[in-house]
């Protein structure tokens, strides 16, 4: 699904984020993204979507350059980011509209499942929302999706207990019954222990180490990312 090869992106003017990174995301496998603030988490999802150009190296998307402008594959791909940009004056329904129409195998039963599982309201407008009832709006539209592959930046930070244990069981019942992958990008190393099969970690000197989940242990101490109880 997702190939980076050899990758080196910098940013302009400024520092290399990555050097040589190498990575595969296969078909259903669940990565989580590690590292504090700025060490280059959501840089590594803006290239899969095509919004940052790498200074060397070769990705692959689903067969095509992320950053050509005659991708055909997008369909097949859901984002979701704390900073997503959705006019205020939209209902949360019309906004599920929008997504059913682009989607093509998006699910309304599962869209009413997650509305009542998050309590969100589909008359409310997208601006009246906190950032956590926003992220919890898209997370409804994501999974009504039925995508192949989710870039998830920063969603679980901003959610209320209750909702984040929500997402997480969820997440484990929906990768049951369908095929999927997942990028999730967070500061929060408990996030990644019951979700996700391997990590991708970046320290403070943008350092990038790939590891299957079960030795995130070894590669740091929890103290240098954020924990939540």
């Amino acid at each position: 699904m997702v190939i980076f090869k050899n990758v080196l992106y910098q940013i302009p003017n400024g520092e290399v984020i990555y050097h040589d990174l190498d990575v595969k995301i296969g078909d259903g496998e669940f990565y989580g993204v590690l590292g504090k603030n700025g060490a280059g988490k959501s840089t590594l999802i803006e290239i899969i979507m095509g919004l940052r150009k790498i200074s060397s190296g070769k990705v692959v998307v689903f067969g095509e350059n992320p950053e050509s402008n005659y991708r055909t594959q997008k369909h097949r791909i859901f984002v979701v980011t704390h900073d997503m940009m959705v006019p205020s004056n939209i209902t949360i329904g019309k906004l599920l509209d929008y997504y059913a129409f682009f989607y093509p195998n998006y699910d309304r039963e599962i869209e009413k499942e997650l509305l009542d599982l998050f309590e969100i309201n589909p008359k409310k407008k997208f601006g009246t929302l906190s950032t956590g009832q926003k992220i919890k709006a898209l997370l409804c539209a994501a999974f009504a999706a039925r995508c192949e592959l989710y870039l998830m930046d920063e969603v679980t930070a901003v959610l209320d207990p209750k909702s984040r244990r929500n997402f997480f069981k969820y997440l484990k019942v929906f990768r049951e019954k369908h095929q999927c992958s997942l990028l999730l990008a967070t500061n929060i190393a408990e996030d990644l222990y019951q979700s996700v099969d391997h990590v991708i970690f970046i320290d403070s000197s943008h350092k990038v180490i790939v590891t299957e989940v079960e030795k995130l242990d070894s590669l740091f101490e929890l103290d240098d990312v954020e924990s939540v109880a």
